[in-house]
């Protein structure tokens, strides 16, 4: 089974422990001591522990119901956190775990401060509604006690469920419960467990206690990833106010035997996980925390080349998901506001550095590629930032699911008008800040030789490159359950899309426009692109999912070239291939190349496609058996049947790949 943790020689005695009464009594309060949290120190919380408490209860497809929607009643044994602000406790626990005895269950369920529309009778008969403020409940999970064999087993599945009930569930936040907690995105409260705690009753208050009691070895990654969000979402803006905090970092790093590449991946990775609604002063911390980490760990190239992944990859996204479309038609636009601020950064270190940039004839191979992408990430944050200059938006980015929440007074609330109707939205994107203002000389000499660069095939290409995602497993879940089985992103290429944004490349680029090849457009039009095309990918298994086909809606001529090589690390990491690769050659699949993951034209299979986009593998998702959580990963009880290898049929005797 997946776990959270690895298991530590400390854990060792309770390996063997049973699921008794009085252990797992024991772990629900072990696991929700003060020591565990870190919160601002003018947040205040209350441990309560409630041997009999009765609560309306059901639960359906998933999800919590409104106690307004159901008469049901369970019976809990609950460990209750509760916030104290100037307007007294909070109106339910911010995080809970409810023991149900009779059933054997534990759920682990938070609270979120939320505007809400409620009826109520107007007179005469007429029923209407209206909002107002109150803590509403959310399931985060259910832990079946039967599932699991021992002591250890239920503490690293709890410790991961009290850690995505504060952080959210999934990096990409489309159901309630995915979404972080309005205090942790404010680096106001964070759940780390720590069973060394010196003091189990005494909170971690300071940022310079979070590093050092909290980053420890033996965090799993994406712990250490939000731990990061935390430090830095509780520092101030201004490079005064938070480099000397920033530089306790790397020590404590360092002290825990991290290397510089795992720092570079973590910051990589801090960007790919974070949700960045609502927007604060994440972005402009992380980069001044870039900044530092050049003097104190890392070499300024690769500084540069981790901003420069950053744009590439921001580009890909708003080409896949633009602000039009997308996004609730733009009023939910933190990837501008990202892009803007990355793009600045990059360009300071263009002006102090150009030589990074600019080729030169003592420049090995492998050189001038690193120059070409560094290049690259220049020309598509370029275009895209111009792109959206003037584009009107919200006063602040917002999405619906948002608008319901309760802010601190730091993040005004827009009206809900902005948000459904685009010509009701009064602010324009980048308003009397246009990015001609930063063309300085180096500027414009790497900005030229990028466009320069569209010689290349590869850059040529890059004009119509997105990036799609779908989650290809879910097969027979309910429209409105939560969703956390595998997400999967894919490569994709538009003819059109490139074309377009050729005939737009002047003006967006006005000054400099010149050095754009002449034949740019008859060489697009000839590139030679292999693909999988729209029409050879089913579409989503319910309504209202993120599917690949979602790019007909940008262009319907979008074709699929691959899976991003971390989707299929992460797929054999959770899914055991041996009794597959026992019979049949799967190196296409388990030697790192060029593969496609997408659902298959028709009926409910999943088809792994080789790098020549050939159908290797047909995979069946037996849904009708359920599915499992554990260690923040959802995944088919009875794993994955290969049903199909090639043209071999394989129906009647399917391969499980079962969960590692």
């Amino acid at each position: 089974m997946p776990r959270f943790r690895p298991r530590s020689p400390e854990s060792s005695g309770l390996c063997d422990t049973p699921l008794s009464p009085e252990t797992v009594r024991w772990l629900a309060g072990e696991v929700t001591r003060p020591c565990h949290f870190f919160t601002e120190p003018n947040l205040r919380l209350e441990w309560e522990h409630c041997p009999h408490e009765e609560s309306v209860w059901e639960v359906f497809q998933g999800r919590l119901l409104d106690p307004a929607h159901t008469r049901q009643r369970r019976t809990f044994e609950a460990w209750n956190l509760w916030h104290h602000t100037a307007e007294g406790r909070s109106g339910e626990p911010v995080v809970s775990l409810k023991w149900d005895h009779h059933a054997s269950e534990i759920h682990v369920v938070r609270g979120i401060d939320s505007y809400v529309h409620e009826g109520y009778d107007s007179g005469g008969g007429v029923f209407l509604t209206r909002e107002r403020r109150r803590w509403v409940r959310e399931l985060v999970a259910t832990v079946e006690l039967g599932r699991f064999r021992d002591l250890e087993e239920l503490r690293d599945e709890l410790i991961c469920l009290l850690f995505n009930a504060v952080v959210g569930t999934s990096r990409l936040p489309l159901a309630p419960v995915e979404t972080p907690l309005p205090t942790f995105s404010c680096g106001e409260w964070f759940y780390c467990y720590r069973p060394e705690a010196a003091d189990p009753e005494d909170t971690v208050r300071t940022t310079q206690e979070l590093l050092q009691h909290m980053l420890s070895p033996s965090l799993h990654r994406r712990e250490e990833i939000k731990l990061l969000e935390t430090f830095l979402n509780s520092l101030s803006g201004g490079v005064v106010e938070i480099q000397p905090e920033v530089r306790q970092f790397v020590p404590r790093w360092n002290a825990i035997g991290r290397t510089a590449t795992e720092l570079t991946e973590l910051v990589r990775g801090l960007f790919n996980e974070v949700s960045l609604s609502p927007y604060g002063y994440l972005v402009n911390n992380a980069l001044l925390f870039a900044w530092d980490l050049q003097h104190e760990a890392l070499q300024w190239a690769a500084v540069v080349d981790l901003l420069a992944h950053l744009l590439r990859l921001n580009g890909r996204h708003l080409s896949a998901y633009d602000l039009v479309t997308f996004h609730h038609r733009g009023a939910n636009y933190p990837d501008a506001l990202l892009l803007d601020e990355v793009l600045k950064d990059f360009l300071r270190r263009i002006f102090h550095s150009p030589q990074l940039f600019l080729d030169t004839p003592a420049d090995s191979p492998a050189t001038r590629v690193a120059k070409r992408l560094r290049r690259r990430a220049l020309r598509q944050g370029w275009l895209h930032r111009r792109a959206y200059e003037g584009h009107l938006v919200p006063d602040v980015p917002t999405s619906p699911g948002e608008h319901l929440r309760v802010l601190p007074p730091d993040y005004p609330r827009v009206s809900e008008e902005q948000i459904l109707q685009p010509t009701k939205r009064k602010r324009q994107l980048f308003a009397n800040d246009p990015l001609t203002n930063y063309l300085t000389p180096n500027v414009e000499q790497v900005l030229r030789q990028s466009l320069a660069d569209l010689e290349h095939p590869d850059e040529l290409r890059e004009l119509g490159m997105a990036i799609y995602l779908d989650r290809p497993f879910n097969f027979g879940k309910p429209p409105a359950e939560p969703d956390g089985t595998l997400l999967v992103s894919a490569e994709a290429f538009s003819r059109n899309f490139a074309l377009q944004r050729l005939h737009n490349l002047p003006r967006w680029v006005e000054g400099v426009a010149d050095a754009i090849p002449p034949d740019c457009v008859e060489r697009l039009q000839n590139l030679p692109v292999a693909g999988l095309p729209l029409d050879r990918i089913g579409g989503p298994a319910r309504p209202g999912i993120i599917s690949l086909t979602d790019a007909r809606l940008a262009s319907p001529d979008f074709v699929f070239l691959r899976t991003t090589a971390s989707t299929v690390r992460n797929f054999l990491a959770l899914y055991d291939v041996t009794p597959l690769a026992e019979r049949f050659d799967v190196t296409f699949l388990t030697e790192g190349r060029r593969v496609l993951i997408a659902r298959a034209p028709r009926g409910d299979g999943v088809i792994v496609y080789d790098e020549a986009l050939r159908p290797r593998l047909e995979l069946y998702v037996p849904a009708n058996q359920g599915y499992e959580r554990r260690a923040g990963y959802e995944y088919p009880a009875a794993g994955l049947w290969v049903v199909r290898v090639g043209e071999v049929d394989r129906h009647d005797d399917p391969i499980a790949l079962k969960v590692r």
